[in-house]
């Protein structure tokens, strides 16, 4: 059997001016909500549960990406999982923090998120 090689893509918004802190609790809220998301019998991605199962079986590798509020926005639309800040202390309320995508194959996400640039800090 060949090996997969799933990941699970984070897009965080660069419009928005957030510390390192912020960023990194923004992803964690993503990776907290999807994961719960795709363990739940009402999955929004039924689809994608074994992905997932195999995902954490092979150590759960994730890539951080920015983008713009644009981007973000339209990915919300699609349905991938969104982070909007309750604006308790850098940014405002409502704020388009973060989009998450399921574990997939790399080559699969490519074509959702191939054009964006990985977060470097």
């Amino acid at each position: 059997m060949n090996k997969r090689d799933l990941v699970q893509y984070y897009i965080v918004n660069q419009d928005l001016i957030m510390s390192k802190g912020k960023t990194a609790a923004q992803v964690a809220h993503a990776a907290t909500l999807s994961t719960i998301n795709l363990m739940s019998s009402q999955s929004t991605f039924p689809e994608r549960h074994d992905d997932f199962l195999e995902w954490v079986q092979t150590g759960m590798k994730k890539i951080i990406l920015k983008g713009k509020q644009a981007e973000l926005e339209k990915l919300e639309k699609r349905g991938f999982f969104s982070i909007r800040d309750s604006g308790l202390t850098e940014i405002k309320s409502n704020s388009l923090t973060d989009i998450t995508i399921p574990p997939m194959e790399k080559y699969e996400a490519k074509e959702i998120v191939g054009h964006l640039t990985l977060l470097k800090n």
